[in-house]
């Protein structure tokens, strides 16, 4: 008998456990029910619709630094990182070799014009011979073309000389532009080979001009019309803190392409460091005002409703009846709306349909 009674009251404590339970469920969402928002009262505001997307910073321009000639690398003057401006050297070959070729080009060149002197002299001789008749014509037409023979080799030296020497001038590499050195994967010592017709040759180092930077996007087609050049951005970066900088659109590349089964199209975003350091290669977040609407009629965009082409919204009057009002809606964001007309400002619309008959 005592087994029972416990047993009873067992059931008894969990029944009452249970319907405590049960009854602060319910006054939580009868709290909830009493905070969610039904309706929603029509404000001005200012609206943008943006398109957000996100790539990696490249310079707007780099240059890849190659030697125009062939050699060993003699001494390199920069270092990865360091910032150059345009002409400055950044590394010597060796001249050793080329040295000795212009000397040789150098007398040769005054061998030739010795060898003119002598032409141009023994041709005024014959020529004095001829006009007195002393000698036939064949001698003295030989000496002429001895003579052009001996200026043409002497233009012929002159031209090796002046390429010798501007392979010298080569020897000395300086910057394309002004801008950081990156990439410099070449040690002193090392033989390069020099860009030709034929080959790129071997690349010395890469000049970054990091004045200004571009992010390189992916627009969604469905997207793509409503962005045009110089349209204005935001350009933020994580690695920066949040860090932000305004830009434009300076590039819409013209064809789409496949991404992950979506046509996109590639778009640049160009912008000014403002003075920051901000590394080509870091992600950057960019958002493109598509379009603006100041100080317009919105609502929430969970208040316009629609029917086929038409869009409407449900007006809440003071004593609770609600009338069905078509709007003419403008641009939007993730949160309001434009309406263009059919509302005015401080009016209160649902958020929620009424069910049939109500409206």
């Amino acid at each position: 008998m005592k087994n029972k009674l416990l047993l009873v009251l067992f059931f008894l404590f969990l029944a009452g456990g249970g319907f405590l339970a049960w009854q602060k469920v319910r006054e939580q969402s009868a709290g909830e029910e009493e905070s969610w928002q039904t309706t929603v009262t029509s404000e001005v505001r200012t609206i943008e619709e943006v398109i957000e997307a996100n790539g990696f910073v490249h310079p707007r321009f780099s240059t890849d630094v190659r030697s125009e000639v062939s050699g060993r690398i003699d001494r390199i003057v920069v270092e990865p990182g360091e910032a150059v401006t345009r002409g400055q050297i950044l590394m010597e070959l060796d001249r050793a070799a080329l040295e000795q070729e212009f000397i040789e080009a150098q007398r040769t060149y005054q061998a030739e014009q010795l060898r003119l002197e002598r032409a141009q002299r023994e041709f005024e001789r014959l020529e004095r011979l001829s006009n007195r008749g002393i000698i036939e014509a064949q001698e003295f037409q030989n000496a002429e073309i001895d003579l052009r023979l001996s200026q043409i080799q002497l233009e012929v030296q002159e031209a090796r000389l002046e390429r010798v020497r501007e392979d010298l001038n080569l020897t000395t590499i300086r910057a394309p532009q002004g801008g950081i050195v990156a990439d410099l994967d070449v040690n002193e010592g090392q033989v390069i080979v020099g860009a030709g017709a034929v080959n790129e040759g071997t690349r010395l180092m890469t000049v970054h001009d990091l004045s200004e930077l571009y992010v390189r996007l992916q627009v969604n087609e469905l997207d793509i019309g409503k962005v045009d050049l110089d349209s204005p951005t935001v350009v933020s970066f994580d690695a920066l803190g949040g860090h932000s900088i305004t830009g434009r659109v300076s590039r819409i590349h013209p064809f789409a392409f496949n991404q992950d089964n979506i046509r996109v199209f590639r778009v640049d975003v160009t912008f000014e460091p403002e003075g920051r350091v901000i590394r080509p290669g870091i992600s950057a977040n960019v958002r493109i005002v598509a379009q603006r609407a100041d100080e317009v009629v919105a609502v929430n965009l969970s208040a316009v409703f629609a029917d086929q082409q038409d869009r409407f919204v449900y007006l809440v009057r003071e004593n609770g009846a609600m009338e069905k009002r078509e709007v003419t809606v403008g641009i939007n964001d993730t949160r309001w709306v434009e309406i263009v007309s059919g509302l005015e400002a401080g009016e209160t619309v649902s958020l929620v349909r009424p069910r049939a008959g109500g409206a």
